[in-house]
C-alpha cells in the first residue's frame, strides 16, 4: 500500500535488497509511462551496492535517448524475492509496468489518497 502525495503522484515503499542481503525501504513513485521494474538515483544504487550488468539505451518520454546504466536487483514483492533489473537515474525512485504486471492497480487520486497494489 501507499499514498498519494501533493503532486497526485502515487507512491509506495519498496524493499530493495543491498549486496550484504538486507532489504532496505524505498518511497517509490509509480510511473506508467516506464516499461521497465524499478528506477534508482544513483547514490541509492552505490549504498545498496548492487551489480553492473551494462549500459541500455533508454528512451526518455519527452523522446530523448540516452544509455543508462542498468544494475541487478532483488525487491520483495507480493511477499517474495524478485529478481529485477535497476536503471539507474539521478531523479526519483520509479517503480514501472514490469514490476507491476499480474497485479492489480487502485489508486485514490487526491493527496493522502491511498494506493493500493493487490497481486492477482
Amino acid at each position: 500500500t501507499g499514498r498519494t502525495n501533493w503532486l497526485l503522484e502515487a507512491t509506495v515503499n519498496v524493499e530493495i535488497q543491498d549486496a550484504a542481503g538486507h532489504f532496505h525501504l524505498f518511497q517509490c513513485v509509480l510511473d506508467t509511462g516506464f516499461d521497465g521494474f524499478i528506477a534508482l538515483p544513483t547514490a541509492s544504487i552505490r549504498r545498496l551496492g548492487m551489480g553492473l550488468i551494462g549500459p541500455r539505451d533508454t528512451t526518455f518520454i519527452d523522446g530523448f535517448t540516452a544509455q543508462v546504466p542498468v544494475h541487478d536487483g532483488v525487491v520483495s514483492w507480493h511477499g517474495q524475492a524478485v529478481e529485477v533489473t535497476v536503471l539507474e537515474t539521478r531523479r526519483e525512485a520509479l517503480i514501472g509496468m514490469a514490476l507491476l504486471e499480474n497485479s492489480t492497480l487502485t489508486v485514490q487520486v487526491w493527496d493522502g489518497g491511498e494506493v493500493l497494489i493487490e497481486s492477482r
